[in-house]
């Protein structure tokens, strides 16, 4: 009774945390063995709260933004015991205005004898322009040397040049061709 007292005189404890801790301890066992099993309870329970917890969040708010797109017209749901979402009419209209933001991330690869490096730094407020041009140059074949340097033995299609203009992006972008010699020569521009 000592031991019990001892335990919860400053503080109020999950019950069943602190049953289990006394019976994980064993009989004779000192305060330190069953505060120990306690703490190790009490963080189990206090890490699946928090799980729980995070995942009620993330539920709503799919269900909030689940909740917008219906309402904005973009889906439909169907069916009466098993409820899905199609895409509405005007979700694929959507659909494929954020598709054609962007151009195709595919384009045709023409390898080379000359490593090519492209560098870039494009502003945080480019960021989907910047996730685009990371996806085409992997595309294509480059390797990165750090998350804006590429490098590729391959040329440089002029259907990219002309769509990184288009985007208004050419400007924080380097292209480089390293000759032979050892020098670089500045493509692109």
């Amino acid at each position: 009774m000592l031991k019990v007292l001892e335990i919860i005189k400053d503080r109020a404890i999950d019950q069943m945390d602190f049953f289990n801790a006394i019976l994980a301890s064993g009989y004779g066992t000192g305060m330190g063995k069953i505060e120990y099993e306690y703490q190790k309870r009490r963080q189990v329970s206090h890490s699946k709260k928090f799980q729980a917890d995070n995942l009620k969040d993330r539920k709503k708010r799919l269900r909030i933004f689940i909740s917008k797109m219906k309402h904005d017209g973009l889906i439909n749901e169907t069916g009466m015991d098993n409820i899905k979402l199609i895409i509405s009419n005007k979700g694929k209209k959507k659909l494929m205005q954020l598709k054609n933001k962007l151009p195709g991330r595919q384009y045709k690869a023409e390898n080379q004898n000359n490593p090519v490096i492209i560098s870039f730094d494009i502003p945080e407020r480019l960021r989907r322009k910047r996730n685009w041009l990371r996806e085409v140059i992997k595309n294509l074949g480059f390797k990165m040397v750090h998350q804006s340097v590429w490098m590729g033995k391959i040329k440089i299609p002029k259907a990219l040049i002309l769509d990184l203009e288009h985007l208004r992006i050419l400007e924080f972008i380097e292209i480089f061709k390293v000759s032979k010699t050892g020098t670089l020569k500045k493509l692109g521009k």
